[in-house]
């Protein structure tokens, strides 16, 4: 039996001698056992719903009309919710009640809010009169004038209003659904009537009648619109998803797309996930452009223009149990697809659109073996349509490697072999294209039968430029970089080695790598065949007085070849390799102005390196991967193996040697909780390496270099890196990059970046000068500054700007200035932005997104999560 409790404090005697009077005379007649059944009811007896608990400040019996009221700090309870409010009235003989002033009905994780209530007692189901429902399960929250619970989970609104968003008061929703009437079931589904979806509170959607779930799973339905604007990428996008929950493990997005410039583009996007690991993603899209005119040379593809990519990474059962299949692939229906449109925006830079799928697994005692199976497969995305390479570009299918770990040589006893380790790499590949070069280029110059002598850009047109910047012209003089002519005569007689000879030994008029008889990347390969690398390598490791750690490396490296130009040809290189080094450790004491003074521990890596290549001539031999045009000496001398590891098939003769200096400095880190006297794990203020590098095959390399990364004050991060060419006493690349940022939202960051030499790309190609205006004339270095800021104007608002510039051409590569707005809950973030850049035009961009449980409400746009790693704020560790 349940008896009514007064709960008052003895302390709050200010309380009128009536109510107390009251309330004693109603507990004198709540103490019939039989009364209090009447009252409350039972499962056998009076109304059948859960019994309760009532408490209040007073509480009066109405002998009139049969009711009780409660008044002040109101609780009723029942075991499954809780009703709390300033006042209540209920009846025993109707079995209903009316609460009001802030009314709070509580179950479980879900909260319903009122001005007023009027419930039925045994299960507190009514109408609810200027109501909210807050849902703890999925945070969706409803408002209406008048709420009616009409079951456990159901519920009819009029004037309703639904979103997930739980702003404070007086905060505009970012989003929210508006219904003149509602039918809601929780777990289910809502069917609302005269409805609209508001953004900001402004309305851009009206529909007589709509349906969507309300549901903790993910549900089928539609997703925030997604607008943006581009001058290069169809003008006003706008976009509305829709999201098809098709079983457990698949998602599905359908996004049809308005371009104002170009009309509808739908896309389709499918995640899938399957077993413990394995999962992938498909990505189509589709549209027919009525811009495009096949018959023009600017134009010469299709007016049906798509883009599809397929990601799959599965873990094989059974048999295959450690092996692995993965599929990275993409095709595009043109070569200006990545650049008129958003979907492939991020590969616009790459000069293929390559594709790979591959079956990978390792096996033996520890995986020390590895084996994978791949197909390569790439299009040209650098010439225009009617001028790239698709139908002879080298492809490679299929490709089979072996490698194994280091490991014991064998169970010698000889004191020599006891130690040794053996490694190796095999290495089979198929190199085949689906035609001739000649069958697209007939006035193309052969050489040998192995490729095709027309220089990067795969057109036999005689004006290229070399890396000085030169080109031949019709007439055989000569076109300076800076506009003068001369001829190849008098640039011999003021440089001996200024023009490289032909195949025939001879020094003509071309300077540049068309018709020079060499083999270059990004000349057209002619020969077709099968390739076998062998690279086995036997390593003999030990210590030094325990304190050098010597690793000297002997290896084979052949290769066979069986082409259409050579039945048959090898190549035998004997490479070598000596690595020697040792560790330090001292401990200093920083200045106060550099990281506060604190003490640090210097960690040194001394470290000599010798690496040699011997072979005879290749000179003849095939060449379907040829050596770099530029070089990167800075990774080669950051890592060694590099030399003695290279894939190309032409590999000059290496006498080199390394001496580099590793460079480690921890300071104490942070405690977790700030408790005095407790230190953190270590964390890292500097790593920096110096490196000397020199190779006696060619006199003519000789480098310094300098690579590292520190953090000298809380906030501020550094990373730079410079290569001095000792023999030329110049720098061959340089950058230096420093950013600083707090914790309110405030960045600003600088970097500079130089390289002497860089690759050659883009050359003269014919028509769509809009997207190739840039490169007619070529880079030859890179010079570009970068400047990035964002100030937080208050905790809500916060303006962003960067700025691209290259010295070199006196070009500006990037010009973007932004807005941002995080809405007072931090729930909801909107960006504005204006852009221009070479590859994409000038961009108008509006930016919506919904802060969620993680995210970075500092800075939301920047990508990352929270807890996660700013470079401009956080130390590394």
């Amino acid at each position: 039996m349940r008896v009514l409790e007064h709960r008052r404090a003895l302390k709050d005697q200010h309380r009128g001698l009536g109510a107390f009077i009251a309330l004693t005379l109603l507990l004198v007649v709540l103490a019939s056992a039989s009364f209090a059944q009447e009252i409350f009811g039972t499962e056998e007896e009076g109304g059948g719903g859960d019994p309760f608990d009532i408490t209040a400040d007073t509480v009066e019996f109405d002998t009139t009309r049969k009711v009780y009221i409660a008044r002040g700090n109101v609780r009723l309870e029942q075991p499954s919710r809780v009703l709390t409010a300033d006042w209540m009235v209920f009846s025993d003989t109707t079995r209903e009640g009316v609460a009001s002033g802030n009314v709070v009905v509580t179950e479980g994780s879900d909260r319903l809010l009122a001005d007023v209530l009027h419930f039925e007692v045994d299960d507190l189901q009514g109408i609810v009169f200027q109501g909210k429902l807050e849902t703890g399960a999925n945070d969706f929250l409803a408002t209406g004038e008048t709420i009616k619970r009409t079951g456990e989970q159901e519920y009819l609104f009029e004037d309703a209003m639904f979103t997930t968003c739980q702003c404070p008061d007086g905060g505009v929703e970012p989003w929210a659904i508006k219904a003149k009437e509602a039918d809601l079931e929780f777990g289910g589904y809502a069917v609302t009537k005269s409805t609209t979806f508001n953004v900001l509170g402004i309305p851009i959607l009206w529909t007589p009648r709509m349906w969507f779930p309300i549901k903790t799973e993910r549900e089928t339905g539609f997703l925030f619109p997604l607008i943006n604007f581009g001058s290069r990428s169809g003008g006003l996008d706008i976009g509305l998803p829709f999201f098809w929950a098709a079983r457990d493990n698949i998602n599905v997005r359908l996004i049809p797309h308005y371009l104002s410039d170009k009309g509808f583009k739908p896309e389709t996007k499918i995640e899938y996930v399957f077993g413990r690991e394995s999962y992938g993603e498909f990505f189509g899209s589709i549209i027919k452009d009525d811009d495009i005119d096949p018959n023009n040379p600017s134009t010469p593809f299709s007016k049906t223009r798509w883009g599809v990519e397929w990601i799959h990474d599965q873990y094989l059962p059974g048999p295959f149990e450690g092996w692995r299949w993965k599929v990275d692939g993409r095709l595009l229906s043109d070569n200006n697809y990545a650049f008129d449109f958003r979907d492939f925006s991020r590969i616009r830079g790459d000069r293929y659109v390559e594709s790979l799928t591959m079956l990978e697994g390792r096996f033996g005692v520890l995986g020390r073996y590895g084996m994978t199976a791949a197909m390569h497969y790439a299009e040209d995305q650098q010439n225009p349509d009617d001028q790239d390479r698709d139908e002879y570009l080298i492809q490679r299918f299929p490709d089979l490697r072996l490698a194994g770990l280091p490991q014991p040589l064998a169970p010698f006893d000889q004191p020599l072999l006891r130690n040794a380790v053996f490694s190796f790499d095999t290495r089979y590949t198929h190199f085949w294209a689906q035609d001739d070069v000649t069958d697209q280029q007939p006035f193309a110059t052969i050489v040998d039968g192995l490729f095709a002598d027309t220089g990067i850009d795969a057109i036999p047109d005689g004006e290229e430029r070399d890396q000085a910047g030169r080109k031949v012209l019709p007439d055989g003089t000569i076109l300076n970089y800076d506009g003068t002519v001369t001829t190849a005569a008098e640039i011999l007689a003021l440089d001996p080695l200024a023009i490289l000879p032909t195949g025939d030994g001879s020094a003509d008029n071309f300077p540049g790598p068309e018709g020079d008889g060499r083999f270059q990347e990004g000349e057209p390969v002619v020969d077709r065949g099968h390739r076998v690398v062998l690279n086995p390598r036997v390593a003999f490791p030990f210590r030094v007085a325990d304190a050098f750690e010597v690793m000297p490396e002997l290896g084979w490296h052949a290769t066979l070849y069986n082409t259409d130009a050579k039945s048959s040809a090898v190549r035998n290189l004997f490479t070598a390799l000596l690595d020697v080094r040792t560790r330090l450790r001292r401990e200093l004491q920083l200045p106060n102005w550099l990281a506060e003074g604190q003490p640090v521990v210097h960690l040194m890596e001394p470290r000599f390196v010798y690496s040699m290549v011997e072979g005879s001539s290749q000179r003849g031999n095939p060449g379907f991967i040829p050596r770099p045009l530029v070089q990167n000496e800075r990774l080669r001398l950051l890592e060694p193996t590099s030399r003695v590891r290279d894939p190309s098939d032409r590999i000059d003769d290496v006498q080199a040697f390394t001496l580099a200096l590793g460079n480690r400095f921890y300071v104490p880190g942070r405690p977790p909780l700030e408790e005095e006297g407790v230190v953190g794990p270590p964390r890292l203020f500097a790593d920096v390496t110096l490196g000397l590098h020199h190779d006696f095959a060619d006199d003519d390399l000789s480098s310094l270099y300098m690579d590292g990364v520190a953090y000298p004050w809380e906030g501020v991060r550094t990373r730079f890196n410079v290569g001095f060419d000792l023999d030329q006493s110049e720098f061959r690349e340089m950058l230096f990059s420093i950013g600083y940022g707090t914790l309110l939202g405030n960045d600003i960051g600088v970097s500079y970046r130089y390289v002497k030499d860089v690759p050659r790309f883009f050359e003269n190609f014919r028509f769509d000068e809009e997207r190739f205006e840039e490169f007619e004339e070529g880079f030859l270095e890179i010079n570009q500054f970068d400047f990035r800021t964002r100030y937080a104007i208050t905790r809500n608002w916060a303006v962003t700007y960067r700025l691209s510039y290259s010295f070199e051409q006196t070009l500006v590569l990037a010009n973007q200035v932004g807005l941002e707005y995080l809405s007072k809950c931090k729930c909801w973030a909107i960006r504005a932005e204006m852009s221009e850049n070479r590859a994409r035009g000038v961009e108008f961009n509006f930016r919506y997104r919904i802060i969620g449980l993680g995210d970075d409400t500092v800075r939301p746009f920047s990508g990352r999560r929270r807890g996660q790693q700013d470079s401009l704020i956080e130390d590394e560790s």
